[in-house]
């Protein structure tokens, strides 16, 4: 190990990076549709194996709300949906701990949807996983780049909570082309599987109305 004492803060960057080249995706995420489920690499996955050698090197990281903003789709049919979507922007300072004037501030911004109270804690650990992924350069598997590869996380809640605020046929049907249009470049066919399963299901309670 090197003498981080005498160390600048890029420096203790560069350390690190070379003791973490990957991270593999660990969690499987229940979409609440039909069953279906995407591969991610979670917030306490990154945690976990970046943090003693933030404590090893004396990198602290201190998160502030920047901007916020909460968005709960309009009633239909006087049926208030009970999703909202959190958008926030935040700034991670990664503080040198032996010389605190040495910092480097990382904006990331996130948003987050949820039926409860949840929402704010999803869109900062979606931030935090992110800046941490980018600032050290470690890979998951992601290929942001290429449309045909995964892009991060598929937002596929956004998705259904889009499907579900449809209020006839018409507005089902214009809603699932477009997620299944976005799914389409994913590799992955769960996504795209658990967003038809939820139209078929939404299909037949609607169908049901009428």
């Amino acid at each position: 190990m090197e003498n981080s004492v005498s160390l600048n803060l890029f420096q203790r960057i560069n350390a690190i990076r070379k003791q973490i080249d990957y991270i593999q995706k660990d969690r499987s995420v229940s979409t609440g549709a039909g069953g279906g489920s995407y591969k991610a690499t979670s917030h306490d996955e990154v945690t976990g194996h970046i943090r003693k050698h933030l404590v090893e090197y004396g990198i602290v990281c201190v998160p502030s709300l920047v901007t916020s903003a909460v968005t709960i789709p309009p009633a239909k049919d006087g049926e208030v949906s009970k999703m909202i979507r959190y958008e926030a922007t935040y700034d991670f300072r990664f503080v040198n701990a032996d010389d605190p004037k040495e910092e480097l501030v990382i904006r990331m911004e996130a948003h987050a949807m949820d039926n409860q109270d949840k929402a704010p804690g999803k869109a900062i650990s979606y931030a935090k996983k992110y800046a941490v992924l980018k600032l050290f350069e470690i890979e998951t598997g992601d290929e942001e780049e290429s449309r045909h590869a995964e892009k991060g996380e598929f937002p596929l809640a956004d998705y259904v909570a889009s499907m579900e605020e449809a209020a006839n046929l018409e507005d089902l049907k214009t809603a699932y082309m477009a997620a299944n249009k976005a799914a389409a470049g994913w590799p992955d066919a769960s996504a795209l599987k658990a967003l038809t399963n939820k139209k078929d299901a939404l299909k037949t309670k609607l169908e049901a109305k009428t």
